[in-house]
């Protein structure tokens, strides 16, 4: 009997051990993650408050072809870099580890502000090239939906170079300017489209989208 008790204590304690090592590994992988994409946010602030710069310069000085397109391509940056965190984060909607609302809501925060910012470059530099899309979609609950509306614009995207595409949280009530836009913009449901200042609900096809766009 006492055998028996050493081998069955001996078990548990390995059991106890690997989970803990697992523990551990999830917490690192994620602790990794966490970190990688806190990284890209701030980075994408960095490339935020330089496109600022560059504005504030075109709007006090000269406007010049060169530093439009300066402007430009560091707007362009920050586009593709937005995309990558946009990406991050919906990849880690569900952790055990780590919390990434913190991250969301610097995130949607500083794609309006790059949103604006775009406008304001199109004002300015009288580039009427770019096209910005807005998209609501809801997070909580199931929008079946809102995924189509997704893919639908990952497609526009793809094929379409004057596209420039910002989702939004419709059902995000912690964010004041999120509710400035519905209220602006009249967004009533999910999915939600704006274009050209214009809110098209419901999901709005590729053709038609490019169609609206100028593609």
């Amino acid at each position: 009997m006492e055998v028996k008790n050493q081998v069955l204590l001996k078990a548990a304690l390995v059991t106890i051990v690997l989970f803990a090592a697992s523990l551990y590994i999830g917490y690192s992988i994620e602790s990794q993650s966490y970190t990688s994409t806190e990284s890209k946010l701030n980075e994408f602030h960095e490339e935020l408050e330089n496109a600022l710069l560059f504005s504030l310069f075109i709007q006090t000085h000269n406007q010049t072809e060169s530093t439009c397109a300066v402007l430009r391509d560091q707007l362009d940056a920050s586009g593709q870099n937005a995309l990558e965190i946009s990406q991050e984060l919906e990849d880690n909607k569900v952790t055990v580890f780590t919390d990434y609302n913190q991250l969301r809501g610097r995130y949607f925060l500083a794609n309006m502000r790059f949103y604006l910012m775009l406008r304001e470059y199109k004002q300015e530099c009288g580039d009427q090239s770019l096209e910005p899309i807005l998209f609501f979609y809801r997070t909580y609950g199931d929008c079946p939906t809102c995924y189509t509306q997704g893919r639908v614009l990952d497609t526009v995207r793809a094929e379409c170079e004057n596209a420039r595409v910002f989702a939004f949280p419709a059902d995000s009530e912690d964010l004041a300017m999120i509710r400035a836009f519905k209220t602006y913009y009249n967004i009533t449901g999910t999915p939600s489209l704006v274009i050209r200042d214009a809110t098209y609900n419901g999901v709005i096809e590729t053709d038609r989208i490019k169609a609206l766009i100028g593609c």
